[in-house]
């Protein structure tokens, strides 16, 4: 009875092991080799020198931003304005205005790269630093997940459960697989106490 319900479960667990692998084939590749560049950021070449900019604040900005009626919408559209004027990429907006000081301060932050933007109201003029820090900082900070937004964040916990369930089909078909058992498991226990000395090391 026991080998017929062991029969019956490897129908939907093999196939569940090998359409997970298949899903999940580049994006293992992925996260494998931007793990590899994370830890050995000194093979990547350097990036380019960033591309600095100032330019007058035009006056009908110069007028509303000097009222500050709403700070965070002001700061929004400005920003998109000179996106658009200048051809810069967007990214995740943080923003430092203090009520005492004409000074407005932007920091837009993307995967492999950032923009900082100040506005001087006195001066009337907007200077502005624009950071490309190459294709592979751009991998590295999708694998972190780092400034990339909710549908990457999303797409990284998905992934994550996709290999959950590759990792645990494989444990099940190899547990009742008589022929691989043995060394299979020995491997994982080798794996498994290399990974917890490891820790233990660091943590003490």
């Amino acid at each position: 009875m026991a080998r017929l319900n062991l029969s019956k479960s490897q129908r939907w667990v093999r196939p569940l092991h090998t359409y997970s692998s298949m899903l999940m084939l580049f994006i293992l590749l992925f996260f494998t080799i931007t793990g590899v560049t994370l830890n050995n950021r000194h093979w990547l070449p350097q990036p380019a020198p960033p591309q600095e900019m100032e330019l007058p604040l035009p006056e009908i900005w110069h007028n509303q931003l000097t009222l500050q009626a709403d700070k965070t919408r002001l700061s929004a559209d400005l920003w998109r304005w000179l996106r658009q004027q200048e051809g810069l990429p967007d990214g995740e907006v943080s923003v430092d205005w203090p009520a005492d000081e004409p000074l407005l301060s932007l920091d837009i932050k993307r995967p492999g790269g950032y923009t900082l933007v100040e506005v001087d109201l006195e001066e009337a003029q907007i200077w502005y630093e624009h950071h490309r820090l190459g294709w592979w900082a751009v991998l590295n900070d999708l694998h972190m997940g780092r400034n990339s937004g909710q549908l990457w964040s999303w797409f990284i916990d998905l992934s994550a459960l996709v290999m959950l369930l590759f990792t645990l089909t494989g444990l099940w078909l190899i547990l009742f697989n008589p022929k691989r058992r043995r060394p299979s498991l020995a491997l994982s226990g080798l794996g498994t106490l290399v990974m917890v000395g490891l820790y233990v090391w660091f943590l003490v």
